[in-house]
């Protein structure tokens, strides 16, 4: 049986594999490394990953992956093996959406919030930093921001969101 694949899905910084969420049949969502020749995948996380849009970033240098795992907590987990760290200074809920281009921070989220608070952390000290909130300039019916990606010098960025207005009608005088 093969590995079916879940919401998320990144390249590698050579654009010669990438990365996606999946499993494979009885199992917990993994992180899986796939060459673009073929092959078979081959699971970078444990068990458990918690695939939300983006769902995890990759370091320029391709050796380390950050996402949240089983423990709901966000962890480092090395591409070529080893014992994943945790991120300190991350939040219960917050997500990586990308490695600062120096690869000693990662810029994080929390889905749901409006605005969208984009944070960026420093892998070894956990210092935090509030990076940029996100909002329409007309906020008027904004229900969530999803999407955000961050361009990997950290000068752009773009994010999508929805928006929910209506109408109200005021009848008078019906019997």
């Amino acid at each position: 049986m093969g590995v079916s694949a879940e919401q998320a899905a990144t390249w590698f910084p050579d654009s010669k594999s990438f990365l996606f969420a999946g499993r494979e049949g009885g199992h917990g969502v993994r992180v899986y490394s796939q060459g673009i020749e073929g092959g078979k995948p081959r699971p970078i996380t444990p068990e458990g990953i918690i695939p939300a849009l983006p769902g995890f970033a990759i370091s320029s240098d391709g050796s380390r992956l950050a996402a949240v795992g089983p423990d709901h907590k966000m962890a480092i987990f090395p591409v070529d093996g080893g014992s994943a760290r945790p991120v300190p200074g991350a939040l219960e809920g917050e997500y990586p959406l990308r490695f600062a281009g120096d690869g000693r921070s990662l810029y994080v989220w929390k889905r749901g919030d409006v605005p969208a608070r984009i944070s960026r952390i420093e892998i070894d000290t956990g210092r935090r930093e509030v990076w940029k909130d996100l909002l329409p300039a007309d906020p008027a019916g904004v229900e969530r921001i999803s999407n955000v990606l961050i361009t990997p010098d950290g000068k752009g960025y773009v994010y999508c969101y929805a928006r929910l207005l209506s109408d109200l009608f005021i009848v008078e005088g019906l019997k």
